[in-house]
């Protein structure tokens, strides 16, 4: 677990005390002032302490230690995809200081995303550090955070001198469960009840779900995305990463075709065979056009031959849907708002296919 309790006792000689007392005697009105507008903006920003997290709280992680020395209010959330302001988000807190690709799936907007203070996140580039100190946070968060974005590791000592960092366990996956996130999120912010309720609401949310869909029970199911000529057809579903607890929380089975993308994802023509499932999920991402993936992918012997295929268990989802948003973005990055918003839009669409 990377948040660790401190438990510190602190003797004060009489002197000392004298002097404070003496000092916040003189300044009553201003402390007060400055108190009461402090607080003011605490309850803008987090929802009221549970108080079943205790403080000092230390923030372990692969890269080092970081201290919360008592309750955050002020919380950057600087992952680039986004996924740890979504999680913030449906805890009731207003993070600092977010990536402009908080935006990046559509299904945010309606819960305040394109109100927030964000920076712009360049690929290739680290988060500028002259806008997460201009935060002025007093806790970073980057649990969310998954390869493709650089490493946490390469700026970890440079946000520590900023903030405590919160980060995720040395993890092999290539996508961190958004349900372990959400409950590290809450022991740090002292609202691991609120994480819990949003874990129940998910479960709840997707047992439905389940039940109303028994044909969906046992069957195995694959979530492949095609990137373009240059990136080629990506399997996101291997075991463990978003994708497949997605298919499995709708009651897919795992599709054992997934270790062979343990290591690397890309799907060969050596490998295609290994996509084949009871249902296929194929999706598009922006960079390429319908004719290159019906030349490259779907129109190809290979592609066709597939059980999935010719049993008419295919799904083909377009880049976007009707209205703007993006089930790609959903599913590989998106947490419980993402999720929702893309059963919602996806489970019809399995549905027609039994």
């Amino acid at each position: 677990m990377p948040l660790r309790r401190n438990v510190h006792s602190t003797a004060l000689v009489g002197s000392a005390l004298a002097a404070l007392l003496l000092l916040v005697g003189c300044s009553a009105p201003a402390a007060s002032s400055s108190n009461d507008s402090a607080a003011a903006e605490a309850s803008e920003l987090v929802p009221a302490a549970e108080g079943t997290t205790p403080y000092p709280l230390t923030l372990d992680s692969p890269y080092g230690e970081t201290v919360l020395k008592e309750r955050p209010t002020r919380i950057a959330a600087i992952v680039p995809n986004g996924v740890d302001t979504e999680l913030l988000l449906s805890l009731g807190v207003t993070p600092v200081l977010n990536s402009n690709m908080v935006s990046e799936g559509g299904y945010l907007d309606a819960h305040g995303a394109a109100d927030l203070n964000t920076y712009e996140y360049v690929r290739g580039e680290d988060v500028p550090m002259e806008a997460v100190a201009a935060a002025k946070p007093d806790l970073i968060v980057t649990v969310g955070w998954v390869p493709g974005f650089g490493g946490v590791e390469d700026i970890y000592d440079r946000l520590a001198k900023i903030a405590p960092v919160l980060t995720s366990p040395a993890s092999d996956q290539r996508i961190v469960p958004w349900q372990e996130s959400i409950r590290l999120l809450g022991e740090a912010i002292d609202l691991s009840d609120r994480a819990e309720a949003v874990i129940d609401e998910h479960e709840e949310l997707f047992s439905g779900i389940r039940e109303a869909h028994p044909e969906f029970d046992g069957k195995t199911a694959t979530w492949a995305i095609y990137y373009g000529p240059a990136t080629g057809l990506q399997y996101f579903s291997q075991n463990g990463a978003a994708p497949e607890l997605f298919l499995t929380d709708l009651g897919f089975a795992p599709n054992p075709g997934a270790a062979a993308f343990a290591k690397d994802t890309t799907v060969s023509d050596e490998l295609i065979s290994k996509i084949d499932a009871d249902v296929l999920v194929l999706g598009q991402s922006e960079a390429t056009t319908l004719e290159e993936m019906a030349e490259r992918v779907t129109d190809t012997d290979l592609f066709t031959s597939l059980g999935a295929v010719k049993s008419g268990r295919f799904v083909q989802l377009p880049p976007k849907t009707d209205d703007g948003g993006d089930l790609l973005w959903a599913i590989t990055s998106g947490g419980p708002i993402g999720n929702a918003w893309a059963a919602e839009q996806l489970v019809p669409l399995l549905a027609e296919k039994f």
